[in-house]
């Protein structure tokens, strides 16, 4: 699919923490941001017909809807996604990408639902049991990429080091250059951390096809030094979320201390700028790597232009191929 071809992505509508009305207005969003972008959003046919009523004509007809008016709660547990989810806006979203036509899904629903039906309905590559989430961060440099950020919160060495084969073949396609792989830690000398993180580190460093640069602390991260950090879910989730934290106290701070002063209106134009660099919204989607499709978990909690970035990250990585190339990739490291 080349760059500027039409693309369709399915969207859970009646995932994460917002509105509906949220939800719709960030599909609103990424369709204006996008020309060549068609929705299937999944959900209440009733209630959000309305919502597209105040829609131009010319981006309502670029979304096709979907009734669903079944939603899987946000602590929505593997068996309960198995046993009630198939019919769900997620569920059905999920089947789009092989019944109804379309290149991505998007959900901000449970991360743990997501998986498990995501690998029920489309299934993983070979040798994949478990799917792991990849999302970026602002750095001093641009940007980086980390995994896991959730997905699996118990991994062991071997799982560090598939993770890592993941990141590398995803980074290789999005930005046509070898990336450099750290493994996070609480230090960088080689006797630090746990056991299954050093023998992790062994690992990753024995395998060719790796540039692998070490460990790296948490405060590294940002510095822009490393393209991917491997980490389990529970580490990536809580350093995603501190960053987060951060972003917002920094420019609560910036506003508290410099918002009715001089130098705060002569600042403000290039505040903007920073604060839009930062923005946690400008970085929201994380691709599931390891099942057959594109699949993008937006943040629980997402803005309408959270979810309208996830939604453009869903149309890259569909129009890039990266599910095929990833697979074709995956497995010629062998």
């Amino acid at each position: 699919m080349s760059l500027g071809a039409n693309v369709r992505v399915a969207v859970d509508a009646l995932g994460g923490d917002g509105s509906l009305a949220t939800n719709l207005e960030g599909c609103r969003l990424a369709l204006a941001a996008d020309a060549q972008l068609e929705l299937q959003v999944f959900g209440p046919a009733a209630l959000i017909e309305p919502l597209l009523a105040s829609w131009s004509a010319s981006r309502r007809a670029r979304v096709r809807l979907f009734d669903a008016a079944d939603a899987l709660p946000s602590d929505a547990g593997p068996a309960a996604a198995l046993r009630h989810g198939r019919e769900s806006s997620m569920g059905l979203a999920l089947q789009a990408l092989t019944e109804d036509g379309a290149d991505a899904v998007v959900s901000g629903g449970s991360t743990g639902a997501l998986m498990v039906l995501a690998r029920h309905l489309l299934g993983t590559w070979p040798g994949i049991d478990r799917p792991a989430l990849m999302g970026s961060l602002p750095t001093l440099q641009g940007s980086c990429w980390m995994l896991d950020l959730g997905a699996n919160i118990h991994v062991d060495a071997r799982r560090l080091h598939e993770f890592a084969r993941l990141g590398r073949t995803a980074v290789q396609t999005l930005n046509r250059r070898e990336p450099k792989i750290g493994l996070l830690n609480i230090g960088t000398e080689p006797g630090k951390g746990p056991d299954v993180v050093r023998e992790a580190a062994r690992l990753i460093s024995a395998d060719p096809d790796l540039d692998f640069h070490g460990f790296i602390e948490a405060d590294q991260v940002f510095a822009g030094a490393i393209d991917l950090i491997v980490c389990d879910g529970f580490s990536g989730n809580v350093l995603l979320k501190s960053a987060e934290g951060a972003v917002r106290l920094m420019f609560a701070e910036i506003g508290r201390r410099f918002g009715g002063s001089l130098c705060g209106w002569m600042a403000r134009p290039r505040l903007r700028r920073l604060r839009d660099s930062l923005d946690p919204a400008r970085h929201n989607g994380a691709a599931l790597l390891g099942v057959r499709g594109v699949v993008i978990k937006s943040h629980g909690g997402a803005s309408a232009s959270g979810l309208a970035q996830a939604l453009g990250l869903a149309a890259r990585e569909a129009r890039e191929g990266l599910s095929r190339a990833m697979e074709a990739q995956f497995w010629a490291l062998d």
